[in-house]
C-alpha cells in the first residue's frame, strides 16, 4: 500500500486483557480485523489482538466477538501450531530466515521487504494480523535465529 503502513505507531493503553487466557492484548484497527476474518465481517467495535501462542484466541473485541485463527483467512505466525509466517504480504517465514542463515550465514529477507515497503508494494495494515509492518517481528526473528544457530552478522 504505502509507505506509511510501516511508520505509523499505535499506542497501548494498557486496556482489556484476552478474556480466554487474561494475556494483555494490543489494539488492532477493525479494518484489519475485518479484512482477515473468514466469512461474515465482524460488527464494529474496538479490537484488541491476542499474541498468546498458547491462546485459540486470535482477537477479542469490546461487543464481545472473539474470533479464533479458524475464524480467519490466515493462520497467524504467532500462534502455536503456525507455520511462523512473519511477513504477510510477501509470504516469508521464520524457516525462510532460517534456511539462509544456515545455508549462507547471512539472510537477504529483510532488505528484500524493505525494498518493497518502500516502493509501496505492502498491504500490513490488512494482511498482518497486528495491522502493522512486520519489519520489527522480522528484524526480532533474525536477531533471535542468529543467536540460537550462533551465526554472526
Amino acid at each position: 500500500m504505502s509507505e506509511a503502513c510501516c511508520s505509523a505507531t499505535r499506542t497501548d493503553d494498557g486496556g482489556a486483557k484476552c478474556p480466554a487466557s487474561a494475556f494483555p492484548g494490543k489494539p488492532v484497527d477493525w479494518t484489519t480485523v475485518a479484512a482477515l476474518a473468514h466469512g461474515r465481517v465482524p460488527t464494529r467495535q474496538e479490537f484488541r489482538l491476542c499474541r498468546d501462542a498458547e491462546c485459540d484466541v486470535v482477537y477479542y473485541g469490546s461487543g464481545g466477538t472473539m474470533l479464533t485463527a479458524d475464524n480467519l483467512n490466515v493462520q497467524p505466525g504467532f500462534k502455536a501450531g503456525s507455520d511462523e509466517l512473519v511477513c504477510y504480504c510477501f509470504l516469508h517465514r521464520k524457516a525462510d530466515i532460517e534456511r539462509q542463515l544456515r545455508e549462507t550465514g547471512d539472510t537477504d529477507i529483510f532488505e528484500s521487504i524493505k525494498e518493497e515497503v518502500q516502493a509501496g508494494n505492502c498491504a500490513c495494515e490488512v494482511r498482518n494480523p497486528s495491522g502493522r509492518c512486520c519489519l520489527g517481528e522480522v528484524q526480532q526473528a533474525i536477531r533471535s535465529l542468529r543467536k540460537e544457530l550462533a551465526v554472526t552478522a
